[in-house]
């Protein structure tokens, strides 16, 4: 069950966005029975096809908002950030910006029925620049629904508006673990377009993304006044300009630090967000300003207002899929042993393709930081009969990305692929790998980012993973070695496709970073069935089913027929690591909706018992603590089960927070 406590107390570290510039298209939504819709005071009523029918009630309902019409800020709604990021320990908000923030009038103000949030060029606590940021963060929040702002916003190079909205609670980590949307940003040197996104995936720098950009219609800029708005649904995010539908996002993924799977699809956009509103300066998105920069100039907001589904249920979180494409033409396809990364022994020189600018490495490529320096000296050294490239780094830069050797590969979309490649340091050290795109696509993350723990042993290591951005003939698998100037190996590099991604069940489960043998203890990682890691077994004449609620995330057993037997009914996690030199203590919620008993096991794979406890259920809540001791083994057991036995139950179970830790 997850909960804004964060029950696997995951570090709420707020890092705001160091939001990109280059975007997706995706396709548009279409909503069952609805033919049009009539616009009324800014809510959507959505007209059934039988013109004798009366209208359905309003599609959204107004249920929070500002109009800005009383001439001051309402402190009630909205509060301030006053700072440059400093004082949170980003400074330039992590972007590069150059301004500081107030809540001084000069600044941020109701005027003429509007938010005016004013950029100024002037001195202001050692900064060059003032300006405003403005959020409604411990004062209004919510999931899901339809959030719509008429504004306003400058242009001129350097200026950089943007409507966005945060985690109120950072439930699944840092960011972008727990999420980014934005609803609108401007380039003040592009004044004729806009874009919207979402930020998820892993913690800074192991971050994704995914967006569009949109050209306003007949010449307008974004000086005009528009009205920016997203619907957010379970597992769905629409974005409109003006009434026009121009992207809808439904995939997208997280996970939180030390687990070991995603979080349970739609995380992390099924929390609550909080609203800002803000005008930069500078920074990493538009630049900074030139001569031709005019200042003061502001951005206007005219209304905000957030709306909550009423016109229909809002829909379910299913996951998306994608269907497989045909690589594009002149795409470098699979070798005869299936490998998509060309010359992987470094053996091979190509006409007109430098490699790494060595001799033997056609078909990858070296990137060093720009302004750095020759940040490393590569070569390819024999190991074991194996040819390996040596980085040798000199000057390890300020980004993971500052020296990063590359495998230019091509991919199609929808299909899924296997990267493996083996690696060693002089010692241990971190190296991030991922597939991404190019600058043509913004360096988009085609795969998940695996932080490589390399040590002076050479070790293989594993990314499974799905293209879903369109196909690329020219993507990159990335060895980033930046920020860490301990020279590396990288050899045997392969991307192969394969059928599928199995979830595996049944992996070898490392105990967690907090000591937890048991994995998704909480019904809440891995697939969107919340059971993943987990078997629901039962046998003889014991009928059981069960759901995990995609809001409570309980495990719920109904046991629709009892057995003779306990073991007739079974909840099995395999892949435990149960030593003899420990007793362990088990813990869990459980909620019955009768008096039962329940037996649970540590067993190994045959089904022998290590040791057993029985656990006397009463009507209603309980919180169970109990400890193995003694268990019957001699040697550790990396294929222990937890079994916990039900066929002698009735009526429903459900259980929460399982987790099993080594008595101290």
């Amino acid at each position: 069950m997850r909960s804004h406590t964060f029950k696997k107390s995951i570090s709420s570290v707020l890092i705001s966005s160091m939001m990109l510039t280059s975007f997706f298209t995706s396709v548009s939504y279409a909503e069952d029975k609805v033919i049009n819709v009539k616009k009324e005071s800014g809510v959507h009523a959505a007209v059934k096809k039988d013109d004798h029918q009366k209208p359905t009630k309003e599609m959204w309902t107004k249920v929070w908002g500002d109009e800005f019409n009383d001439g001051q800020i309402d402190s009630s709604k909205w509060t301030f950030d006053l700072t440059n990021g400093h004082s949170v320990g980003l400074p330039g908000w992590g972007n590069n910006e150059l301004q500081y923030y107030t809540n001084r009038v000069e600044n941020v103000r109701e005027e003429d029925g509007n938010l005016v949030i004013e950029a100024r060029k002037e001195e202001y606590e050692g900064f060059g620049y003032t300006s405003a940021r403005i959020k409604t963060k411990g004062l209004f929040s919510k999931k899901y629904g339809k959030f719509e702002i008429r504004a306003s916003a400058p242009t001129g190079k350097g200026y950089w508006p943007a409507i966005w909205m945060l985690p109120e609670k950072n439930v699944y980590g840092g960011w972008a673990a727990s999420g980014e949307i934005d609803i609108m940003e401007g380039w003040g040197s592009k004044p004729h377009t806009i874009a919207g996104t979402i930020h998820y995936g892993q913690e800074w720098p192991n971050n994704g993304y995914s967006g569009a950009e949109y050209e306003l219609k007949d010449g307008k800029t974004i000086e005009d006044f528009h009205t920016y708005a997203i619907e957010w649904e379970p597992g769905e995010i629409r974005w409109y300009v003006d009434g026009e539908l121009y992207s809808t996002k439904n995939d997208w993924y997280s996970q939180s630090p030390g687990q070991p799977a995603n979080n349970a699809y739609p995380a992390p956009f099924d929390e609550e967000f909080h609203l800002i509103m803000n005008l930069a300066v500078g920074g990493n998105f538009d630049g900074n300003p030139d001569e031709n920069t005019m200042f003061p100039k502001s951005m206007k907001i005219d209304y905000v207002r957030v709306y909550e589904l009423t016109g229909r249920e809002y829909r379910e979180p299913v996951p998306p899929t994608i269907a497989k494409e045909d690589y594009l033409p002149d795409a470098k396809l699979a070798q005869e042993d299936g490998n998509l990364i060309y010359n992987n022994r470094f053996t091979e020189d190509v006409e007109e393709d430098y490699g790494m600018g060595i001799p033997g490495t056609a078909h990858w490529a070296l990137y060093e930081e720009w302004g750095a320096g020759n940040n490393a000296n590569v070569l390819v050294e024999d190991i074991n009969n194996d040819r390996f490239l040596k980085v040798d780094i000199k000057n390890a830069g300020w980004q993971v990305y500052s020296v990063q050797p590359q495998a230019i590969v091509s991919l199609a979309k929808g299909r899924f692929y296997k990267l493996t490649f083996d690696a060693k340091a002089e010692e241990v050290r971190k190296m991030i790998v991922k597939v991404t795109g190019g600058a043509s696509v913004g360096y988009a993350s085609y795969s998940p980012s695996l932080v490589a723990h390399v040590t002076d042993e050479i070790q293989r290591y594993e990314i499974p993973f799905q293209m879903k951005h369109d196909s690329d003939n020219a993507a990159r698998v990335e060895f980033n070695l930046g920020t860490n100037s301990t020279t590396t190996w990288i050899g045997n590099a392969r991307l192969e496709e394969v059928e599928s991604i199995p979830f595996n069940h049944d992996v070898l489960k490392t105990p967690l970073p907090n000591g937890n043998h048991v994995y998704n203890g909480g019904f809440d990682i891995g697939e969107a069935n919340g059971m993943s890691y987990w078997h629901l077994l039962n046998s003889g004449k014991a009928v059981v089913s069960s759901n995990v609620d995609a809001e409570e995330r309980k495990l719920k057993m109904d046991i629709e027929k009892r057995g003779k037997h306990a073991s007739e009914i079974q909840l099995v996690q395999r892949g435990i690591l149960i030593s003899p030199d420990h007793d362990y203590n088990l813990s869990f919620d459980v909620q019955s909706s009768h008096k039962n008993e329940v037996e649970i096991q540590i067993v190994n794979q045959e089904g022998k018992v290590y040791g057993k406890e029985v656990v006397k259920l009463v009507k209603g809540e309980q919180h169970i603590e109990l400890t193995f001791k003694e268990l019957a083994m001699n040697v550790s057991d990396p294929y222990s089960q937890l079994v916990f036995q039900l066929g002698n139950s009735k009526g429903t179970i459900e259980l929460d927070n399982i987790q099993l830790y080594k008595s101290l």
